[in-house]
């Protein structure tokens, strides 16, 4: 033991210690301001050097003296567990436990001590680690533009990043982009996660999540075939791992894909099944989940009146959690059968609650917005009020545009100069060119996978 106490040499086994060697290796590199060159001049490779400071080779005692030296410390102290280290990992243990109990001005408190002293002291795989709890934090009080600041920031700046953190940094940042608002760019780095992926060992509950989100941005984005796909890659590693919820989840996300390609039969079956396991299991949750697909299912091959009862009871759970943002979604379809069954003025009164519920939280919402929209702009159609219906898609086509949520602009593009060519309104020729503009990118998102 030192004297004063400052650290301790602990027994640890040859992965512990290759791992407390290449940190303490980098920090005092970096407190040297030396670069790995400099280090491993004469000493040993460079390739070898990076593979010590990241914890992925034993060193020689031999070269780690003379590493030692250079660094002006001794070997014990590049051996030694730093008290220093322990304290502030335990501070970030903290801050995510802060996390758990809600307790987030105090979670923010710990994660930005941990990042200055960090950063002050050469630590780098914690500072990372901190980095990332801190963006989880902003992404969770809706700061989603500084996270995708930050994140595009350390990735600008080019620091040596191992593949695991690149892998949380990209699910992060599509995290962020895609509760901004900006779907192409959210489905753009959840690949770049999944790629990366294969380069990491572990991290299992994070692939999960990576495919899970894959899963719904394709879903999203139309692109049914690339969702199934992903689906039955995330339902493997679920079960392999015995993440029972996740394969729970990802089972009757995999059904909607198959609805969306014709499969209704199929759909329905994995539908039901997760259903009954939901309410044994009393997953309040995944039960109004999945009574509102059940829901779009039977509408979708015009059998209203069952649709009707599961989005009822999909409301009533989502009323009881008081889900806002899951509400939407049903409270559209209920809209969608009311102006089906004639009944305009409900149709309008369930949109607007929807809307209302989409001005207040304003996050992850702005579809079920724009789907409201274009509802309440068929009721003013069917009403007669055309110039009013037009004004209300082109709302629409704005809120799509805004969130890069191409495939529905095209769509309303489309409506939009339809309805304009036939009463030879010479602003049908720009929105025939815009759908052809969202066509086009739409087509590019679905080449990237």
């Amino acid at each position: 033991m030192e004297v004063g106490g400052s650290s301790v040499s602990l027994d640890l086994d040859i992965d512990a210690r290759n791992r407390v060697i290449g940190e303490n290796l980098r920090k005092y590199r970096l407190l040297n301001g030396l670069t790995q060159d400099e280090l491993a001049e004469g000493i040993c490779s460079v390739s070898q050097l990076s593979k010590a400071e990241n914890g992925k080779t034993y060193i020689k005692r031999t070269l780690l003296r003379m590493m030692a030296e250079r660094l002006g410390v001794t070997v014990e102290r590049i051996e030694t567990l730093d008290a220093m280290h322990e304290e502030l990992s335990e501070t970030l243990q903290l801050a995510k436990d802060a996390t758990t109990a809600n307790n987030l001005e105090k979670a923010f408190q710990y994660v930005r001590e941990v990042l200055v002293q960090s950063e002050e002291m050469g630590y780098q795989s914690l500072y990372l680690e901190a980095f990332l709890t801190e963006c989880k934090l902003l992404n969770l009080t809706r700061q989603h533009n500084e996270v995708i600041a930050k994140v595009h920031e350390v990735f600008d700046l080019g620091l040596p990043l191992d593949s695991a953190h690149k892998l949380l940094l990209m699910y992060e940042l599509g995290h962020a982009y895609e509760l901004s608002g900006n779907m192409v760019a959210a489905y753009d780095y959840y690949c770049r996660a999944d790629e990366e992926f294969e380069n990491v060992e572990g991290k299992d509950d994070v692939r999960l999540s990576v495919l899970f989100n894959l899963v719904r941005c394709h879903n999203i984005m139309q692109n049914y075939r690339a969702a199934l796909r992903y689906a039955e890659k995330a339902e493997q590693l679920a079960l392999e791992y015995s993440k029972h919820l996740y394969r729970l989840r990802i089972s009757y996300m995999k059904a909607t894909p198959l609805r969306k390609l014709g499969d209704y039969e199929k759909a329905e079956k994995i539908y039901l099944a997760c259903l009954r396991e939901a309410q044994e299991n009393s997953f309040l949750l995944d039960v109004g989940l999945i009574n509102n697909n059940i829901g779009n299912l039977y509408q979708e091959i015009g059998e209203p009146r069952k649709a009707l009862a599961h989005y009822q009871r999909a409301r009533k759970v989502y009323e009881i959690l008081n889900e806002e943002a899951y509400l939407c979604e049903t409270l559209v379809h209920l809209a969608e059968i009311s102006r089906l069954e004639g009944d305009l003025e409900n149709a309008v009164e369930l949109c607007k609650q929807v809307l209302s519920i989409t001005d207040k939280i304003q996050t992850n919402v702005y579809r079920e917005k724009g789907q409201a929209t274009r509802l309440i702009a068929w009721v003013l159609a069917d009403q007669g009020k055309f110039d009013a219906h037009i004004a209300k898609l082109e709302e629409v086509l704005n809120i799509y545009d805004q969130h890069q949520l191409v495939r529905e602009a095209y769509e309303v593009a489309v409506e939009l100069a339809d309805k304009l060519y036939e009463k030879n309104d010479p602003r049908a020729v720009d929105l025939y060119r815009k759908a052809v503009e969202f066509n086009k990118r739409s087509q590019q998102i679905g080449m990237r996978r």
